[in-house]
């Protein structure tokens, strides 16, 4: 995952401007704002720097994303280690962007640039794998992970009694565990999670149906265009994110079939009608949830209010030049209603795969 802090955004900026500086100093290429021009003088790509704490090499390159990432350890690293990781997988960019069809990621052509450059076996060789890969959960999250999901699965109960204080438990559980937690804390090293969970050529109402329900789960939703593809970014605490990935992945299992068997039973035809199908469930489901939360102690009240704030503030870290889209769509109102029906009777059924690593989706 990436890894925001005040302390991380200013380790970022060291990295881009020594990025920006070896650029232009030592591979005498123009650089303007965040952007640098290819040696061709054809076309200008970004300066994108990301701090990832889930990966066993120090650093990598991202050719989808024109993304630089450097581990969370650099920050510990000597200036002179620092600089070479970072000439390393700038090496990887430039030669990306003059021959993508490279049979190997560090062959004879990665050699050969670096010697051109000046760079030795200290810039070949920067990027080494990490003995161990770094935990992203602590013990005591894992547990609450765990415990969350118990609660989902008894959410399922056929006794609706059971079901609901399922449900509340599983949210009240969550809450007390933000509040309990660094995460609401005034640490200048306090530290929030960014990762990827879903991928496709083109937003559309489930993916939107998706973002809104994860944020109940206290995690930030944000879409980005990159290429052909826009993904679903979710950013919060560690915990938060490997639960709303978690319930992502459910939700993407569960949507289709529960529209397919409306749509049947109520004889919906159309676009415009699963659509607003899938946003009046994300609805139902919110205002679900947003209920369970009124019953909450009033001292917990301004602890939402924090998180909210935190989430904001970190949002802002990821992304700075963030913006909001508005547009008009067109509605159908009974199936706008049948999915805020079905929005209510939503719960997280978690029958998924063991293995953490298969419990975010991607879409093609």
């Amino acid at each position: 995952m990436f890894v925001y802090s005040k302390k991380i955004i200013r380790f970022i900026n060291e990295i881009k401007f020594t990025t920006k500086e070896i650029l232009s100093k030592e591979l005498l290429l123009k650089v303007t704002n965040n952007y640098f021009l290819d040696r061709k003088k054809k076309a200008y790509y970004p300066i994108s720097i990301v701090i990832y704490n889930d990966k066993s090499m120090l650093g990598y390159f991202d050719p989808m994303f024109n993304e630089l990432g450097f581990h969370e350890r650099l920050i510990h690293a000597s200036t002179k280690q620092l600089h070479n990781v970072i000439r390393h997988e700038l090496a990887h960019y430039i030669l990306f962007i003059e021959s993508e069809h490279l049979t190997q990621a560090h062959g004879p052509e990665f050699r050969s640039f670096c010697q051109r450059m000046g760079w030795g076996e200290e810039v070949f060789s920067a990027t080494l794998c990490l003995e161990s890969e770094t935990k992203t959960l602590a013990t005591e999250e894992s547990d609450i992970f765990r415990k969350i999901q118990k609660l989902m699965a008894l959410a399922n109960s056929s006794n609706k009694n059971e079901a609901e204080q399922a449900m509340i438990k599983s949210q009240q559980l969550l809450l007390k565990h933000n509040i309990e937690s660094k995460y609401i804390g005034n640490d200048d090293d306090e530290k929030m999670f960014l990762k990827r969970i879903i991928q496709q050529k083109q937003k559309d109402a489930k993916m939107r149906t998706i973002a809104k329900i994860l944020e109940t789960f206290f995690v930030s939703s944000v879409f980005k265009r990159i290429g052909d593809f826009t993904h679903l970014e979710i950013l919060g605490s560690a915990v938060n994110i490997q639960i709303a990935e978690y319930v992502a992945d459910v939700l993407l299992q569960k949507l289709d079939p529960l529209w397919n068997q409306t749509k049947q039973e109520h004889e919906l035809k159309g676009i415009v009608a699963k659509n607003s199908f899938f946003l009046g469930l994300a609805k139902g489901y919110c205002d679900k949830i947003n209920f369970l939360k009124k019953s909450y102690q009033t001292d917990v009240s301004h602890a939402l209010i924090v998180i909210e704030k935190k989430l904001k503030e970190a949002q802002a870290m990821a992304y700075p030049r963030l913006t909001f889209e508005r547009s008009q769509r067109s509605y159908c109102h009974e199936a706008s209603q049948l999915g805020e029906l079905a929005g209510r009777q939503l719960n997280i059924n978690p029958a998924l795969r063991e293995n953490a690593k298969n419990s975010g989706a991607f879409l093609t």
